[in-house]
């Protein structure tokens, strides 16, 4: 075993998707559906969104006990992603919100990246949570696919 396998068993087992779909959940259920639903009016602004992330905690516990394996691996990196970049767009589009891209297009070709301190905490969820999917995106087998096989075998 060289150096690189040990650094791949490494940041496999340490993205396992169905891991990251709880660390992402526990928050995202807390901050974004409970607290605020029970500090706001029904019909607000507030009510709203907040009933709106109650979708996303569905979607995370539906791909969290309806899949497993490949699927759910992949299920995760796609919604993740989705997330993580309706995000930036949400926050590129919103005035106000201190987030900016510039670019000096003669020599020396300057970039600058600006963002609110606020996005970091979800973007970095919402990203190691895909970067989860992405790592076990072709895994070998399903979970329900070795279980299968297992038995095959006995008979």
């Amino acid at each position: 075993m060289n150096r690189d396998d040990i650094l791949d068993i490494d940041l496999r087992s340490i993205f396992s998707p169905k891991v990251w779909i709880v660390i992402v959940a526990i928050p995202h259920t807390l901050f974004l559906v409970i607290v605020p639903i029970l500090q706001s009016e029904v019909g607000s602004v507030e009510f709203q969104n907040s009933t709106f992330a109650l979708l996303n905690t569905i979607y995370l516990g539906s791909i969290y006990f309806l899949t497993s394996g490949k699927n759910q691996s992949r299920m995760v990196a796609i919604f993740g992603g989705s997330v993580f970049l309706w995000i930036l767009i949400n926050a590129m589009i919103t005035e106000g919100s201190d987030f900016g891209i510039s670019a000096q297009l003669t020599p020396p070709f300057i970039y600058k990246f600006s963002f609110s301190i606020e996005l970091a905490p979800p973007l970095l969820l919402w990203g190691l949570l895909s970067l989860s999917g992405i790592l076990h995106w072709n895994e070998e087998k399903s979970d329900s696919e070795s279980f299968e096989n297992l038995e095959l075998t006995e008979l």
